[in-house]
């Protein structure tokens, strides 16, 4: 899967000023920002989900070419199909959420505040339920991997464990710092300028 998915969908626009933003331009790129933005997660989320469900095959096949030793890929499995299921879900959802193309802009601004409310809620918790259970399952693949590995003795290397265990930490870890970044740098203005221009809108009626 794609560490960087998050900051690449808001990455391809224009940075968000925040509440200095003049209300005009606001009014002017909202229509073209709302567009970006459902096309960006709808791609995430298929990106996401297919990315998921071809992993958890090959690594399914990979543990049933292992015999019986490889029955801890049932695990990997089942961790990996639970992430891009959550995708899955992700896209149902947006879907039930869509605006109609009758709804008024406040309609459309209203219901972009609360899809990047949303998103914002999904990347301050994505140690939860993106990086744990990816970092479980590359841990019982090297785990099991290992064990097997007996004519190179890698199971009793400690080098080898704890470089292996530092790599994937160091690699979840900036995961983790990609989704905090997105959020402080994106999300929050992009709030910021929603609702401004919510409150501009509510003035006029």
């Amino acid at each position: 899967m794609n560490w960087n998915d998050w900051e690449f969908i808001w990455r391809r626009q224009k940075a968000p000023v925040g509440a200095d933003a003049d209300i005009e331009r606001l009014k002017e790129a909202f229509e073209a920002t709302h567009r970006m933005q459902a096309r960006a997660l709808m791609v995430r989320d298929f990106t996401e989900a297919s990315a998921g469900v071809l992993a958890a095959a090959a690594l399914g096949f990979f543990g049933y070419r292992m015999g019986r030793a490889g029955w801890p890929f049932v695990l990997v499995v089942a961790l990996i199909l639970g992430v891009a299921g959550f995708f899955i879900l992700e896209r149902f959802r947006a879907r039930r959420r869509r605006v109609g193309p009758s709804a008024t802009v406040l309609e459309r601004v209203e219901a972009d505040l609360a899809e990047m409310r949303r998103q914002r809620r999904l990347l301050m918790s994505v140690a939860v339920w993106y990086i744990a259970p990816i970092f479980l399952s590359e841990i019982i693949v090297v785990a099991t991997v290992g064990a097997r590995a007996r004519s190179w003795e890698l199971q009793r290397d400690p080098v080898f464990i704890g470089g292996m265990l530092l790599f994937l930490l160091i690699v979840n870890a900036w995961a983790w710092h990609i989704n905090r970044r997105v959020v402080h740098k994106r999300i929050d203005p992009r709030l910021a300028e929603l609702e401004k221009l919510r409150n501009e809108l509510l003035s006029e009626r």
